[in-house]
């Protein structure tokens, strides 16, 4: 029995060209990571806790984990977001701040 072998040339593929996406679905983008967002990120859950900032965005401690770490980007409303609920929070602490001092009159 003989068996034939192709020549080393015929065997490397030729080039391929790429002339774009066959797809007609745009580029899924993911967002930005950038770390100013992770460290303001980091600073409001320091603040108000990993797990009511977690609540607020509607997504999990692990989650927002790894939107801290960089592993996943902050979109403009996880920010938009978490700066509405450090605000609400903000207000809670001014007006127990009043109460404190009412009590002192």
């Amino acid at each position: 029995m003989m068996n034939s072998a192709a020549p080393a040339k015929a065997c490397k593929p030729a080039p391929l060209k790429r002339l774009g996406t066959c797809s007609r679905k745009r580029e899924q983008v993911a967002f930005p990571v950038a770390v100013v967002r992770m460290m303001r990120l980091d600073t409001v859950g320091g603040l108000l806790g990993n797990g009511r900032l977690a609540d607020e965005l509607c997504i999990t401690v692990r989650a927002l984990n790894f939107k801290i770490s960089g592993d996943r980007g902050a979109s403009d409303a996880n920010l938009t977001d978490a700066a509405a609920a450090l605000a609400s929070r903000g207000k809670g602490l001014f007006a127990h701040a009043q109460k404190l001092r009412e009590a002192i009159q």
